[in-house]
């Protein structure tokens, strides 16, 4: 029998790690998951460059793929494993309404710390929020132009595919419908709990996953739920994309072309409240890791 192909889920904390692998080992079962987490936001990680290196041990890039490389290539040498032994990297962000207006921020020196609801956003420093918002955007439209990553093996060149998928506004509001901010220990000890339901009843976890796809634009592709992400406030609303995650490992998802890029924020505050819908995805680039 063949050996498994490693699944290799990139996430931002241990509470997506306990819940997601587990529940996707479970319903996904000829495929090995395992977790990487960079203990913070990789697609924020250049505004907070000290932060990252005292967290994951090295400085993040400017650009997000190289970042996500050097993290899984700490992964293999931490695991013992080769580039050989990954089937796919599937990388899992949270959309924290980085693609609302930036008009919906607002800044309150008194709050105890960013504070969001499904209309706006509470912050003590809206400078610093902004940046993130401009820096996480422009992160979310690379990492979506990334096909995989490419490594040497003695003549040949292997490809390991890569894909980005997400939760909004992230993984406690999608999966519990929690939108205030809870400590990390509170969101570790759900995340098992609600780990050991999906895993006992994967079933439920494929339905819950559906049910997330269905709330945020009901979309029938991969792309369509980034175009439904990315406009007016729904990267505030709850849901996720996850649903598509076995097709794509399944190979239904075929050789697609990626979302259309987010609009800059100077043309996202001009449009406000009758920003057009996006006509299609583009074509791909061919940018690669």
């Amino acid at each position: 029998m063949a050996k498994r192909k490693i699944v290799l889920l990139v996430v931002e904390g241990a509470s997506d790690a306990s819940l997601l692998v587990p529940a996707f080992s479970s319903l996904i079962e000829n495929r090995l998951f395992q977790g990487q987490e960079f203990h913070c936001d990789v697609l924020t990680a250049p505004n907070h460059r000290e932060e990252f290196r005292r967290r994951n041990g090295f400085y993040p890039a400017d650009n997000p793929a190289q970042t996500v490389r050097e993290l899984v290539e700490y992964y293999l040498r931490d695991h013992d494993r080769t580039w050989g032994q990954l089937g796919h990297v599937i990388q899992i962000c949270d959309l924290d309404g980085a693609f609302t207006s930036d008009d919906r921020v607002r800044e309150d020196p008194l709050v105890d710390g960013t504070q969001y609801s499904t209309t706006d956003i509470i912050t003590p420093n809206r400078t610093i929020l902004i940046a993130d918002r401009t820096t996480k955007r422009n992160g979310v439209d690379a990492l979506l132009k990334l096909d995989g990553f490419r490594k040497k093996n003695g003549r040949a060149t292997l490809m390991v595919p890569y894909r980005l998928f997400y939760v909004s506004r992230n993984l406690e509001h999608a999966f519990r419908g929690r939108i205030d901010n809870l400590d990390a220990q509170h969101k570790q000890s759900s995340a098992i709990k609600l780990a050991d339901r999906f895993t006992r009843n994967p079933n439920l976890f494929s339905t819950t996953l559906q049910s997330l796809r269905r709330i945020h634009g009901n979309p029938t592709t991969w792309e369509e739920s980034w175009q439904y992400a990315m406009q007016d406030l729904h990267s505030l609303e709850r849901g996720s994309n996850l649903a598509f995650v076995e097709p794509y490992l399944a190979g239904e998802l075929g050789t697609v072309s990626r979302p259309a890029s987010p609009p800059s924020a100077a043309s996202r505050d001009a449009a406000r409240g009758s920003r057009p819908t996006r006509t299609g995805p583009t074509a791909p680039t061919g940018r690669n890791g």
